[in-house]
Formats: structure tokens, sequence, C-alpha cells
């Protein structure tokens, strides 16, 4: 969900109780486990997936809302044989997983698997029946539907994974007071292990959020573009720092480091212009003026460290040098750097304009 509380979106807000965000735009999306964002279909009542551009076979259109936007999803995928889909009970039904015809494990409601051969939720949910019990059925077209008791009673269909192996998980008891051995299916470790690319994603996402405020409303789905693309670019970044056994940047300064490069204060690659008489033709005006509380302008190592730049001082307003001044002791000077934008103490004894572009 991507929060809107306003009315100008007309039908695009969409209320939905169960969300974090109960008011906003609802986004069906394909992630992998990482949490790296493939495709999306935003919600838009009939028009959703004409909007996405991809035409509906005639299978496709007798199926339901979910399993159309299912199959949709699985369309853009690059090798549908080879890749494995996982979902929850929302999109898992019968006619999708045969649509498919691919490797699929989806948790499933009782109301969309039919009436299968199977112990009974209701049954299954009694303090007589342990915590472990499995019970499962094999189609002839090799579709497994198992129902296993954990602390609720999980439904699953699946055509990638079975029962065997079977494995051990721990869980509390509240009886004995301490955790206890539950035997596992191998089909349910596998759908632990690979579900919850989508919430891993936005919980990236929603932790450092574009400041973005407007009265149109496209605008929030524009801000949250962008926050999934550099969501998207730090995961590929992680990627490629892991195959290079090297540190990587946390998202936060990644993200400031991509404002910073992608910004209109761009360094200076040439030397400025002179004037007909030969001598610098400064604007005072071109140093940016401090605001109070704020922190002053730093420019790039890349400008600050240039030495074939031209660095020349320029006599404007007087402000804190940018080099020696410090809580408590705040020195001022009239001289500010050319090309770094910054002032700079020029004195007998306090000569910062060199010693900050590190000629000394």
């Amino acid at each position: 969900m991507v929060a809107y509380k306003a009315k100008t979106a007309g039908n695009l807000r969409q209320y939905i109780k169960t969300k974090l965000d109960k008011w906003g735009f609802k986004l069906f999306a394909r992630a992998s486990e990482d949490g790296f964002i493939h495709d999306m279909v935003l919600y838009q009542g009939k028009t959703t997936l004409e909007a996405h551009g991809v035409p509906l076979m005639p299978e496709q259109n007798a199926m339901g809302v979910t399993s159309q936007i299912v199959s949709v999803l699985a369309n853009t995928m690059s090798s549908s044989t080879t890749t494995a889909i996982f979902a929850d009970n929302f999109f898992t039904s019968l006619e999708i997983v045969r649509y498919l015809n691919c490797r699929y494990t989806g948790a499933a409601r009782d109301n969309r698997i039919g009436k299968l051969p199977l112990k009974s939720s209701k049954e299954m949910e009694k303090k007589a029946v342990p915590r472990g019990t499995c019970d499962h059925i094999t189609s002839d077209d090799g579709i497994l539907a198992l129902r296993w008791k954990d602390n609720n009673v999980v439904t699953l269909l699946s055509t990638d994974m079975g029962v065997e192996p079977m494995s051990s998980v721990y869980r509390y008891c509240s009886d004995t007071k301490k955790k206890e051995q539950v035997s596992c299916p191998a089909v349910i470790k596998s759908y632990n292990a690979n579900m919850g690319g989508i919430d891993k994603s936005d919980m990236l996402v929603h932790l450092y959020r574009t400041p973005l405020k407007s009265k149109r409303w496209y605008m929030r789905l524009f801000a949250y573009a962008i926050d999934v693309s550099l969501t998207n670019a730090w995961l590929i970044y992680r990627r490629d720092c892991k195959a290079l056994a090297v540190d990587g940047l946390p998202l936060k300064h990644f993200r400031i480091q991509v404002f910073k490069d992608s910004s209109s204060e761009k360094p200076v690659t040439s030397r400025p212009r002179r004037s007909a008489a030969g001598s610098p033709s400064p604007n005072a005006a071109d140093v940016p003026k401090p605001v109070q509380g704020h922190r002053s302008h730093t420019p790039a190592n890349s400008v600050q460290f240039d030495k074939s730049l031209f660095h020349a001082p320029v006599y404007t307003n007087r402000h804190s040098c940018k080099s020696c001044s410090r809580k408590g002791n705040i020195l001022r000077s009239n001289v500010a750097c050319l090309v770094c934008k910054v002032h700079l103490c020029l004195k007998p004894g306090r000569n910062c304009l060199i010693q900050y572009h590190g000629h000394i």
C-alpha cells in the first residue's frame, strides 16, 4: 500500500482495514526473496490488467481477479520454467496452479482448493491432534495439497516440493514452558525460506522515504517509484559488493550518495572565465547564503582537493570560516573560495584557504 488519504485520486484510493496504511494505492508486485521488485500492477478496478499492457488469453478471462493478477505478473518473467513462484493465500488457488504449469508453492484458503480428501481444518484444530500433524494428497497432474498443524492449521498447494524429507522445527509449548521439536514437511520449510520478498521490500522502502509533499495524487506514486528504484539499485549494489568481498554502504548512506551525485551542484571541470581586463570576475551572489540552524555547504572531495582548479579568494560578506570554526569558537572571514563556495580565513596566522585545499 502507498499511503494516501486525500480524495483527489477518486476510485484509485482504496481502503483495506488489515493494512498498516489503511488508505492509499494498492499495488500487486512480484519480488525476489531478497526484496528486489521485478514487476508491479496498480489496482485500478476493471481496467487494472488493461493498463498493464499484457493481453489476456481466453483462459485468463475465465479466472478470478487474483488469479488473473498472478498470471499477468508471471507472464513477464524471463524464464518461467526455472523460476519458482511463492505466494500467500490471497493469490493461491487450484485454477492458477493448473494454468501456470510451473514450479509454484502457495498457502491457500479452504474455499479455493475445492473439496479435496483432506482432514478438515476444524478437525485438525482440535487439541487432541498434536502439533506437527500432516495430511496430504497428490493429484494426477502433480499438484500436492497439504494441510499441516502448527500454531494454526496451514494449507498449501505445490508443484515444486514434496513432503519428504521431513525435518524438525522448534515451537514453544505453553504446557511445558519450553521449546519442543515439531515435525515439518519439506514443502513448508521451503515456503518459509523463500517467502517474504514483498515484506522485505516494503520494510526497506519505508525506512527512508522521499520527503515529497504535493496536492497532486500522482506525485505520491512518483515518490514511491523513486524509493523502489533506489532500493532495487541498493540490492544490486549489495550483490556486487558481496561478489567482490568488499564492505558496501548501508541503505541510508547509499541514498545520500545518489542524491549528491545527481544534484544540480556539479563539480567545476574547467577554469573560470576571465574578464576582458584579464582579472577574475567573481560574483558574491554565487556563494550560498548560510541559513541559521542549517549546516553550511560542503564541496565534494573531488572539487576541494583538485589542485588543477582555480581556487581563487573572493571578497564577500562576512561569515564563519569553514575550516577553523568550532562550536564555542566561531571565527569569521570576508574571504570565500571561488570554486568551493565556502568562507575561509586569509590573514597572518590563519591561512585556512591554503590548508583547506590540502596544499600544506
